[in-house]
């Protein structure tokens, strides 16, 4: 082959410049009818339309959520309203409203709620209940705390008081628009309902969370104003109604919220749910845009701090009506996409085009020349025996269409369709080298495996394994078989590899006629994702063990299981001193008193289930102990433990820590998880009164 001369008019050039010309025709073609058809536009319209319908489908969700939920006060304003009376104290009427805000916190499921009243001065008498998981709700009001208000009324609604808890409201500290915006229009209407006000994200203390309000006057029943009443939603809730999962299942920007200066028509971000949001936002200016597609509100961000493409659609939540005071402090919701994530497809498409259109010219011109000369080799043989006998005959031969030429150039033909086949293929196979992802197949009758160049690295296996897996059907059925023994719970043919660094693998695979085919794809990024939100779901932020609703859930589902012919019981702890320890060397302190005691907890027993409750509160539940005995033994050695390890805090002094506790016997009698945790909290105020730095227990478990 290597010495044969390429001539022009020969059949091997002319075969191969067909089959490349038909290539190169077909790829065209292929390319310019999905240009033209539309087709990559219309990828790209689809990409934008679904963000914009995503968007918009948010937008209404939460819409629904800020009109008609969160601002779903009017029984209750007018129950507050009847109860003023110029005759009756602040704190009088105060108290007489308590069970009304309450009920109107619990109803609007918001994270607060207040009533300020339009006194005097600065510091205003106020109630201001606050719950920060309205999900999860507790009727004995155990999950509630004052903010404001009168301490005695906390003691007697059996309500703890915040950790920023004030007496009265010092409008001074704080920004006070929320207040002073709803009472400066109050002579515009006393239909409360016209006048409510949205206000800006601040903190009511540097210490406490951020938050979103929603204020209006109030009015007495004679119609006089008397101060103001709302709702609060702390921007960490509002966030739980903005998943960034919406628009993308991983590194997504997700949504955040914005309001446009009614004079300049500039946008501004308000709330933002993701800290990736402020890093690609610039501080203290304006988003600037571009329209990117008018149809579908879609606009391209000239502003920020990236280099890629990031799009925007902006969504008005139609928080205020027409005409009336604050319709121009429109609010928005604002997704966020990069180019490469939202245009994907579109962009794939184009890649793909170009990668098919040199690969089926490259491939199918090799293939088709190496084709055209094994086939036509014959032939050039038979014409130079022809040639040499210089007979008319041959001569003839050659124009007479004899079958057996007839033959070959049908071979020919069904060569170069082949060869397009094989082209077309090859496109198929670019679109998924970006998978990691290995097929393999093997049949009954053979020792022999088909496999990709993935499926060593995929398995991990060493060199020497992966040089004989192929050529040995029984080594690679065992190594698969070792896999599939650690299947990964709840997940459907995922299972995991322990390797150096560990690794998840989906595993499918079909068994046909006498043929065994699948593929294996590496999901660690997407396990490894989705374990990581479970934990930022489950645990508390500052000590790293279940927060109040995980555990919940999990002491509630580990005392259905228990062996109730073993000892178990449920403790409620409370820390002592650490207000004294918060006041003398600060809050930071105040953590890492905090964490100490809560390491101390983590290590009484393996079996025990420990959770934070709140502030300082702990439950921890230890069950399928031998006896009562071993128990108490637990818990002395632990406190033992705790009193032998001071903290030195930074003035020298050294302190050992200090915890109470309530202690409940679990019985075989059926008691829900709250009942035993209201026992046990009682238990715990006796022993803050009487055994304070120790445990009090029930002697014997609960009876009927």
């Amino acid at each position: 082959m290597k010495h044969m001369k390429i001539d022009r008019h020969s059949m091997i050039f002319r075969l191969t410049s067909l089959t490349v010309i038909i290539i190169l025709g077909q790829a065209a073609l292929l390319s310019l009818f999905l240009i033209l058809g539309g087709a990559l536009s219309k990828a790209e319209e689809n990409a934008f339309s679904s963000f914009s319908d995503k968007v918009n489908n948010r937008k209404d969700y939460l819409q629904r959520e800020m009109k008609l939920r969160w601002t779903n006060m009017d029984p209750y304003v007018n129950q507050i309203s009847d109860q003023y009376n110029t005759h009756i104290t602040s704190d009088d009427f105060i108290k007489n409203i308590s069970e009304s805000l309450i009920s109107m916190l619990r109803a609007t499921q918001a994270t607060g709620a207040f009533v300020i009243l339009n006194n005097i001065g600065d510091e205003k008498s106020a109630l201001y209940i606050r719950d920060y998981d309205p999900i999860l709700n507790d009727y004995n009001k155990r999950d509630l705390y004052m903010v404001f208000g009168p301490s005695g009324l906390a003691r007697d609604l059996q309500i703890p008081l915040d950790k920023i808890w004030k007496y009265r409201m010092n409008l001074n500290t704080i920004d006070s628009d929320f207040y002073e915006k709803p009472l400066d229009i109050a002579d515009l209407s006393t239909d409360s309902k016209l006048l409510g006000y949205w206000g800006m994200p601040f903190k009511l203390s540097k210490e406490d969370v951020s938050i979103i309000t929603y204020s209006m006057p109030l009015f007495d029943n004679k119609n006089n104003l008397i101060g103001i009443i709302g709702v609060e939603i702390s921007e960490q809730h509002l966030s739980k109604y903005l998943p960034a999962t919406d628009l993308q299942n991983k590194d997504s920007f997700g949504y955040m919220l914005g309001i446009k200066n009614p004079d300049t028509g500039e946008l501004h971000t308000l709330v933002t749910t993701k800290a990736i949001q402020k890093r690609i936002t610039k501080a203290n200016e304006p988003l600037l845009y571009t329209t990117a597609d008018a149809n579908n509100s879609i606009y391209l961000l000239d502003n920020s701090n990236v280099n890629w493409k990031l799009y925007l659609s902006i969504e008005n939540l139609g928080l205020y009506g027409n005409n009336t005071p604050f319709e121009d402090n429109q609010w928005y919701l604002i997704g966020i996409m990069n180019e490469s994530n939202l245009l994907e497809y579109a962009i794939r498409m184009k890649q793909i085009l170009l990668f098919s259109f040199i690969a089926s010219v490259i491939v199918g011109g090799f293939l088709a020349y190496f084709v055209s000369y094994r086939f036509t080799k014959p032939i050039i043989k038979v014409a130079k025996k022809v040639k040499a006998t210089k007979t008319a005959k041959v001569i003839e031969l050659e124009n007479t269409g004899l079958a057996e030429v007839d033959e070959l150039l049908d071979a020919i033909q069904i060569t170069s369709n082949k060869l397009l086949k094989t082209s077309g293929k090859m496109s198929c196979i670019i679109g998924m080298l970006e998978l990691p992802v290995g097929v393999f197949e093997f049949n009954d009758s053979s020792d022999a495996v088909f496999i990709t160049d993935r499926i060593p690295e995929l398995l991990d296996l060493n060199t020497e394994a992966s040089s004989s897996v192929a050529d040995n059907k029984e080594l690679f059925t065992y190594t698969l078989n070792e896999l599939l023994k650690h299947p990964e719970e709840a997940e459907d043919d995922i299972y995991f590899l322990d390797s150096t660094p560990g690794k998840w693998l989906k595993v499918k695979y079909t068994h046909n006629d006498n043929s065994t085919m699948g593929f294996i794809l590496d999901v660690t990024d997407e396990i490894a994702e989705k374990k990581q939100m479970m934990a930022d779901r489950d645990l508390d932020g500052l000590t790293g063990i279940y927060n109040r609703k995980a555990m919940q859930i999990y002491m509630e589902d580990t005392i259905r299981k228990r062996d109730t012919n073993l000892t178990s019981a449920l403790l409620m702890f409370d820390l002592d001193n650490l207000k004294s320890v918060n006041d003398t060397y600060g809050h930071k302190w105040g953590d890492i008193y905090l964490k100490h005691v809560t390491k101390h907890l983590s290590l009484i027993s393996e079996k025990q289930v420990l959770g934070r409750r709140s502030g300082d509160e702990f439950t921890l539940l230890l069950y399928d102990f031998p006896s009562m005995n071993d128990i108490r033994q637990s818990l002395d050695t632990f406190y033992h433990k705790l009193h032998n390890d001071p903290l030195e805090f930074p003035d020298g002094t050294k302190r050992s820590a200090a915890i109470s506790s309530g202690l409940v016997w679990l019985s075989d009698r059926e008691l829900s998880f709250e009942e035993y945790l209201h026992n046990a909290d009682e238990l715990l105020y006796e022993a803050k009164r009487s055994k304070k730095g120790y445990y009090v227990e029930l002697e014997l478990p609960i009876s009927l």
